[in-house]
């Protein structure tokens, strides 16, 4: 019966098919009308609305799939976009193959933090993006590659450019004889730049951006050549014991800030090197330290400058202290040597412990931190919400403070995932009467959405960067 008309019901499937915007009713009366115009082709009539109910379904079905796939494409755009420079952010930039690339590029704006305190954040964030928008032009003019905005005011780039010193000499060049015209003030904006081909690049090249910031004689680091860690595992080893020599494993220290009272509430001490201009990040030493067993001296360090910096500041403090610190002997003797010789400062102090790393044993933890509230100290969880959290363990520890770990609060403002997980901390947290902290805040309209979370305190670049002694207290 269909062998007669077989190219007539193709084609009136093919426009039900092509053409979602067909009403049913219309739908319905075409088949009816040309099965009634076909005797050996006549249909029932409860048939055909079958048919026809069937057709609208699955038309109504490839509309809805198709809505969502739109939704899906927002959804992943808006999480892989930086919200203050459009450029793609360092999400979209973790999802590229590095391996079909010859070199990783990352660049920083020297001292930006300045252009923040005189400009205001708002300001600065406008020269931030003039300067974003110069670099992308610079990239993809000489390497067709996408700018990539990692963090504050860090970019990165993938490149298989050949020539790659020239490339980043044209940049730096670039910027230092452009001038950025911004309120009829002109600025001029020096670069760190940094680049690596050893795997993992980008892990390699953050440790060459590190060198980069910390060096007034050279702005253009390659991991390769200076900083390669099969040859330099034990110049670092060398450097770290002259450091303890000559007193340079020292404290840095970074504001804490008060979403509520406007002001700086206390500083968390962070380890360094001090070697002539520079300032070693312990990206580069801590494991050079643990493999030669020397982690526990840079905490007795750290202990003996921050104890002695905090006997004439009446601030509060934080240090970091580790598992392993715990369960040495001569590290866990030291600590409560300096709580006893110091009282006033330990009153003042809050320990800090990694919520993600491998605890054996909670009850010598709990131990630890009952002893300790006794000479007045306080409990933080670090890193809090990374992975998989234990709130049990957690409750055990009675904790005064939870610091929110960093990679959730780097993607908040287009992740709403992360938006629920904080509502649930942050939930928990005023339930066991636990303040919170915020990590790696770095712009006005997140710093805005951590309040409006109910976050008490926010630390990162928006407020201070690691700064020593005598930049913060000058007495």
């Amino acid at each position: 019966m269909f062998k007669n008309y077989k190219d007539e019901m193709i084609l009136i499937l093919l426009v039900i098919l092509i053409s979602p915007l067909l009403i049913y009713l219309d739908l319905f009366d075409l088949i009816y009308n040309f099965t009634r115009s076909h005797e050996e082709y006549q249909l029932d009539e409860y048939f055909i609305i079958f048919i026809s109910i069937l057709i609208a379904l699955s038309l109504y079905s490839f509309k809805k799939v198709k809505d969502l796939n739109n939704i899906k494409k927002e959804l992943i755009l808006n999480h892989e976009t930086d919200s203050l420079t459009s450029l793609k952010n360092r999400t979209a930039f973790l999802q590229y193959n590095e391996n079909i690339y010859k070199y990783v590029v990352l660049l920083n704006i020297i001292d930006f933090s300045v252009f923040n305190k005189y400009l205001g954040f708002r300001k600065a964030d406008k020269l931030l993006i003039l300067v974003a928008n110069e670099l992308k032009s610079i990239v993809k003019e000489n390497t067709n590659e996408e700018l990539f905005r990692i963090y504050g005011d860090e970019f990165a780039f993938y490149s298989n450019n050949s020539n790659i010193i020239e490339l980043l000499r044209t940049i730096k060049l670039t910027f230092e004889e452009k001038h950025f015209t911004l309120d009829n003030y002109e600025f001029t904006i020096h670069l760190n730049l940094a680049y690596s081909s050893t795997y993992p690049k980008y892990l390699t090249a953050v440790s060459a951006l590190h060198f980069a910031r910390n060096s007034i004689h050279k702005s253009i680091y390659n991991y390769t050549e200076e900083l390669d860690a099969k040859s330099d595992s034990l110049k670092m080893l060398h450097t770290l014991k002259e450091g303890f020599t000559t007193n340079n494993v020292i404290p840095v220290y970074q504001a804490i800030y008060d979403n509520t009272n406007k002001t700086t509430y206390k500083y968390e001490a962070l380890v360094r090197i001090k070697q002539e201009d520079n300032l070693i990040s312990p990206y580069l030493f801590i494991d050079v330290a643990k493999k030669f067993k020397l982690y526990h001296k840079i905490t007795e360090e750290i202990l003996k400058h921050t104890f002695e910096d905090f006997k004439n500041i009446s601030d509060e403090f934080s240090i970091n202290l580790s598992y392993i610190d715990i369960i040495n002997a001569n590290t866990n003797k030291y600590i409560f040597k300096m709580f006893e010789s110091y009282p006033q400062v330990a009153k003042r102090l809050t320990i800090e412990f990694l919520e993600t790393e491998n605890i054996m044993n909670y009850e010598i933890l709990i131990q630890f931190t009952e002893q300790i509230r006794k000479f007045g100290a306080k409990i933080a969880i670090d890193d809090f919400g990374s992975g998989y959290s234990n709130w049990n363990n957690v409750l055990k520890l009675r904790p005064d403070f939870i610091k929110i770990d960093g990679s959730l609060i780097q993607n908040l403002l287009n992740n709403q995932d992360n938006i629920n997980i904080i509502k649930l901390i942050v939930e928990f947290s005023k339930i066991n009467n636990i303040k919170t902290i915020a990590e790696f805040v770095d712009n006005d309209k997140l710093a805005e959405l951590i309040i409006e979370l109910g976050i008490d305190y926010s630390q990162g670049y928006l407020y201070a960067q690691p700064k020593e002694k005598h930049l913060i207290w000058n007495n």
